[in-house]
């Protein structure tokens, strides 16, 4: 029977708990306002919004076990948790590690189908690469935690005869695994100030839009921060007391990666807001100086980008080669609303 710590004589796993909700309801707000922004227009849902709204319930998952263990005694010295609560601790961290770094692949896995819609070339190569690096790396992350030890169930119940890998190597293979992961949240976050470069858009516009598809640096940062804990906590030891930073990192990293990869698509929400609350936008404000031609080509930027978030067949084909017809046509109508009206000289 296990035996429950009040929270109260346990300082770690209060920061624990506190951090790990407020990271997990802000990037729950996040996803519902990127849900409802395609929803509100009737968008349909794509396969970058599942992987997310995944990415989320692992994230609760991890949370909720985590929580868990903080009721268990997690944070204080070994030496001082209650020897019933061992092998509940150990399932509780095993699954979540487990679920934070299934967090973590299928948020960054989202985005990286986001921006394969909007690339072509070597960029949209480059991007199927990161993505086979990072879910091949991750997942094999998330297997680690089940068969390190021999047998299995030693990975979670140290009362078991067997043995568990050394210690240099679970540091060795999570600076890997780290790396990559961080390789991949730079190389995401960067790519849309290169092709976003060449879109007829307006430059407040491009420079908004890039800046808003690049928050996943920040989850770039925080993988790398986690990675500089790795060695100390495990070499140190004690890692019911020491785990504080790398649990915290390590579940930011998933959390900040939801928010990063939801922002870009609430777009459609700040424009409504700007236009309910009558705030000029760069389009409106500009619209009776630029000429025709310079509308037309603003136009057609800006709709390929919405197109990013519509999650539907026919709205991707508003910008790829086979929707000429329809692109030339629908930029036609509106270079025409834009045409000085008529002076009567008379």
């Amino acid at each position: 029977m296990v035996v429950y710590v009040d929270l109260a004589t346990n300082p770690q796993a209060r920061v624990i708990v506190a951090v790990l909700w407020v990271m997990t309801t802000l990037a729950g707000v996040f996803l519902s306002l990127r849900l409802y922004s395609k929803i509100s227009r009737r968008r349909r849902l794509w396969w970058d919004d599942y992987l997310i709204i995944v990415a989320w319930v692992m994230l609760l998952v991890s949370c909720s076990t985590s929580t868990a263990n903080s009721r268990l005694g997690f944070g204080l010295h070994f030496d001082e948790l209650p020897v019933e609560n061992l092998t509940r601790l150990g399932i509780h961290s095993t699954i979540s590690g487990f679920a934070s770094v299934i967090a973590v692949a299928c948020s960054k896995t989202s985005f990286g189908l986001t921006l394969l819609r909007l690339t072509d070339g070597w960029i949209k190569w480059y991007i199927i690469g990161l993505l086979v690096l990072l879910n091949v790396t991750h997942y094999s992350s998330s297997v680690f935690f089940w068969v390190s030890c021999n047998p299995p169930a030693k990975t979670w119940d140290m009362t078991i005869p067997g043995e568990c890998w050394p210690i240099s190597v679970t540091v060795n293979t999570s600076m890997f695994f780290g790396s990559c992961s961080a390789l991949c949240d730079f190389s995401l976050a960067l790519l849309p100030w290169r092709f976003l470069l060449k879109y007829n858009m307006y430059n407040r516009e491009k420079i908004g839009v890039a800046i808003a598809m690049s928050m996943g640096v920040f989850a770039g940062i925080s993988s790398v921060v986690k990675m500089t804990t790795i060695p100390g906590v495990l070499n140190a030891g004690d890692f019911s007391y020491n785990a504080l930073p790398l649990v915290v990192w390590g579940f930011s990293e998933s959390a900040l990666t939801i928010m990063a990869a939801s922002i870009p698509m609430m777009r459609h929400l700040f424009i409504s807001f700007r236009r309910d609350n009558n705030i000029p936008t760069t389009a409106t404000t500009t619209t009776t100086t630029m000429t025709i031609g310079t509308a037309r080509r603003a136009t057609l930027g800006t709709s390929r980008l919405a197109a990013t978030d519509s999650g539907h067949d026919g709205d991707i084909d508003v910008y790829t080669k086979s929707g000429t017809t329809e692109r030339r046509n629908w930029s036609q109508q509106q270079a025409s609303q834009l045409k000085p009206p008529s002076v009567d000289k008379s």
